[in-house]
């Protein structure tokens, strides 16, 4: 399908699907394989259609049309509609971010969040809806309980930096997934945003495959060690709670 007209489509909806939320014309190109003037045509007509918008600095960007339907499509995801009433429990049990995670691709996609009801104990910066599966605690779950290839396409892509605190030693990463295999969560101190920290355990399936993670995120002024065990027994409980409506 690659080289078909959809599958370049395709190809240049999920390039534009990136951490920055843009690109240009030529890194559209480059990332999708095709020529400049391909790229061209293929965006003025997604554009025309409203997959896709042009921002003020000229960068490509994903289109409003596509909201409606990946809200149909999440209404329609069994995943999503058996964990939403646990999320929403989470939420009002931790009063931090509550996410639900899972693998797209070499990247971690949150499928679904729930904010605290309070301003005032929101995180700061919100994850972005695609993240690096190595700087999340989600992310980190689903490596240690997920196939071998994945790591090796993680770790083969590169480990970018995003904050002092990111492993970006395949080595690291390596021991530190061994950690999260043997005590059942992931940590992640400030390794995708400063002044955040998070917790995430995987929701496991009765023949041990890890579809999803389910993760607590908040400043770490508020979200202290004390706070993460506790949100870890309670994630723990709602993976669990997840798992066994074997919707998977």
């Amino acid at each position: 399908m690659a080289g078909t007209s959809l599958g370049k489509a395709l190809s240049i909806l999920e390039a534009l699907e990136n951490e920055r939320g843009s690109a240009s014309l030529g890194e559209v190109a480059r990332a999708t394989g095709v020529t400049k003037p391909t790229a061209h045509r293929m965006l003025a007509l997604l554009e025309e259609r409203g997959y896709v918008c042009r921002l003020p600095n000229r960068d490509y960007a994903l289109g409003p049309r596509l909201i409606p339907l990946g809200d149909h499509a999440r209404r329609r995801n069994s995943l999503v509609t058996v964990a939403g009433p646990v999320l929403d429990r989470l939420v009002a049990q931790c009063n931090e971010t509550i996410h639900l995670g899972v693998v797209s691709g070499r990247s971690l996609l949150y499928v679904d969040r729930r904010e605290p009801a309070d301003d005032a104990v929101r995180l700061g910066v919100l994850p972005a809806a695609l993240t690096s599966l190595h700087a999340s605690a989600a992310g980190k779950v689903l490596l240690a309980f997920g196939p071998d290839a994945l790591l090796e396409q993680v770790i083969d892509s590169g480990l970018p930096r995003y904050t002092a605190h990111t492993i970006t030693s395949s080595d690291e990463l390596r021991a530190e997934l061994r950690q999260v295999s043997a005590q059942g969560y992931a940590l992640n101190e400030q390794e995708r945003n400063e002044g955040i920290r998070a917790v995430a355990v995987p929701v496991l399936t009765a023949d041990g495959r890890c579809p999803a993670a389910l993760s607590a995120a908040g400043p770490i002024r508020r979200l202290t060690l004390d706070g993460l065990d506790r949100a870890r027994t309670l994630l723990a409980r709602g993976a669990a709670e997840i798992a066994a409506a074997d919707v998977f």
